[in-house]
């Protein structure tokens, strides 16, 4: 096979995180992992529906999750607007959540982060006050979207990226490791590796993050040094998720995405392997399908996954659209 375009690369990217978020829809959340092998077998291998009463409940086989559902209004911006507006991509998000209560359970699962955003904007505060210290992952999920538009202006990226993070998250570390894992999706849309990428990824957004926070610049190529390092062994390779931690924080979640897609080249066992290892695997798998998409192309997805996804079409016209001045 050629080596993918770089427009084939970034629609990998975005199409690879919807996958990774709808895989882990239904299996989310097992802390117990004899709990979920119980009720979704030894392996998991495609898209499931929630069993009744758990988290997502109501959602079928390929829905995204609300994240997923947040992550769809700031593409279908992109596609509309051409270009990152703030503005259009916050007015999209105002009218998500006036139709939410402020609860877990208010439309599909809403995470705390969007909790708090909901409650600063009832409280009438600006966006620019609306953000909360949540350590979550949303940000970095749809910053996909932007990284898949600005693929070939890594600096311009970094810029539209920390303003959109800055919307939901203001906690300083979780924003700089949030832009880290965005500018890491841009260089493997680029076709460069994660390997030696602290020097690239400082230098595009030196000005976006205090240098105290550099060191979230340097993680995603010492992991990806561990990954390929054949004297450093994980097994079972899903193991991962409890070395880096089962729990919701970026600071867990990130580097087990990015050895998942060091340590295995082809999209599928990334993100299964993602999926398999519990906790918060859509978090995972959504982070894992978004680098392994963009090392991958669009066409390195099984036509499967592709397939499943409930918002399949949607999603592919407005990806499209997105991507489409890249070469």
């Amino acid at each position: 096979m050629s080596e993918p375009t770089m427009k084939e690369r970034a629609l990998g990217a975005i199409v690879g995180m919807y996958i990774g978020d709808a895989l882990g829809l239904g299996p989310h959340w097992y802390y117990d992992l004899d709990e979920l092998r119980a009720d979704y077998g030894k392996w998991i291998t495609d898209y499931a529906p929630p069993k009744p009463g758990r988290y997502h409940d109501g959602c079928r086989a390929g829905d995204v999750s609300q994240t997923g559902q947040v992550a769809m209004l700031l593409l279908r911006s992109l596609a509309e607007r051409g270009e990152y507006v703030e503005s259009d991509f916050t007015d999209r998000l105002d009218a998500l959540l006036s139709t939410l209560d402020g609860t877990p359970q208010g439309g599909r699962y809403t995470d705390i982060a969007m909790r708090e955003v909901w409650k600063a904007r009832r409280e009438g505060k600006p966006w620019s006050e609306a953000a909360g210290l949540s350590d979550s992952g949303e940000a970095a999920v749809r910053g996909v979207m932007l990284a898949a538009r600005y693929a070939d202006d890594p600096r311009t990226l970094a810029a539209h990226a920390m303003a959109n993070i800055r919307l939901t998250h203001a906690e300083p570390f979780v924003a700089a490791q949030s832009l880290a894992f965005v500018l890491s999706v841009c260089r493997l849309i680029r076709g460069k590796s994660l390997e030696k990428s602290g020097k690239a990824m400082t230098g595009w957004a030196q000005k976006e993050v205090d240098r105290g926070l550099i060191e979230a610049f340097l993680q995603p190529a010492f992991v990806y040094d561990a990954a390929v390092d054949p004297n450093l062994v994980v097994e079972p390779p899903q193991g991962i998720a409890r070395i880096y931690g089962l729990a919701c924080q970026l600071g867990f979640m990130l580097p087990a995405a990015y050895w998942l897609s060091s340590r295995f080249p082809d999209f599928e066992t990334a993100v299964l392997t993602a999926i398999n290892g519990g906790g918060n695997n859509m978090a995972r798998a959504c982070l894992t399908g978004a680098l392994s998409g963009a090392m991958n192309g669009i066409g390195g997805i099984p036509a499967r996954f592709i397939d499943g996804l409930r918002d399949r079409d949607r999603i592919l016209a407005e990806a499209e659209a997105v991507v489409a001045a890249l070469d």
